[in-house]
């Protein structure tokens, strides 16, 4: 069985293969945005994905590697994100998400989206318990992840709820206009597409990402790449011991 790890972009796979052996790679090429590569990861059979930036790339990314991969076991979604609130996810801390939320899809109103305002959900599936609809949220369990796929959770997780973006947030009033509708914790550009992909594929779904900066603010203090980079490295490390 194979485990797919799954970056944005080449410099947070980069990021991440730093921290499992600090040469940048493991096994094989550091894969380009669209490419991926398989790799042994301390006794795991994975293929690394460099999916590219947004919920679109994401989608086509993924789609592709679950169609032509069987016997995939399950996706880690890996990479940096922004925070809605630096007092509970500080810059450079990890967090996993324990529900996506896709604020672009639905009726545009005047009071904000309705999700439900178009009559079609994203998805329809079928749970343990009956039918369900995904419209604008998907509901994730990460400590199930991590027992499903045999990895180790972190030091100092936190857990929140993500939301995918097509656009960067970059004001304070857009941020603080979804905190109030959705209450999010980070802001990812990818998430909610693999989270969905995995979903309706049967598969689980983890998402890791380190905090980078603060939501809707552009100010140099609010932003820590280079620290979250080196973060994602080290809790990355601690997924495979």
């Amino acid at each position: 069985m194979t485990l797919v790890i799954a970056t944005a972009t080449q410099t947070e796979m980069k990021a991440v293969l730093l921290g499992f052996n600090r040469r940048g790679r493991v096994g094989c090429k550091l894969p380009t945005t669209g490419e991926c590569c398989e790799s042994p990861v301390n006794g795991h059979r994975c293929l690394l994905v460099v999916t590219g930036v947004g919920p679109v790339n994401a989608a086509l990314s993924i789609g592709r590697v679950l169609g032509e991969n069987k016997g995939v076991c399950g996706v880690v979604n890996l990479g940096v994100a922004g925070s809605f609130d630096l007092e509970q996810a500080p810059l450079g801390s990890v967090v996993a998400a324990d529900s996506e939320i896709w604020p672009e899809y639905g009726l545009h109103t005047a009071e904000g989206i309705d999700p439900r305002g178009i009559k079609f959900p994203v998805l329809e599936y079928t749970g343990v318990d009956g039918q369900y609809s995904v419209w604008d949220r998907i509901e994730l369990e990460p400590e199930k992840g991590f027992r499903l796929l045999k990895l180790s959770a972190p030091k100092d997780l936190l857990k929140g709820a993500s939301m995918t973006v097509s656009g960067v947030t970059g004001t304070e009033e857009r941020a603080r206009m979804l905190t109030e509708r959705y209450a999010p914790l980070t802001e990812n550009m990818e998430g909610f597409s693999l989270a969905l992909a995995c979903l309706q594929a049967g598969i689980p779904f983890l998402e890791l990402r380190t905090v980078s900066n603060l939501v809707g603010s552009r100010k140099p203090e609010h932003w820590k790449l280079d620290d979250a980079l080196q973060a994602l490295g080290r809790h990355a490390r601690e997924l495979f011991v």
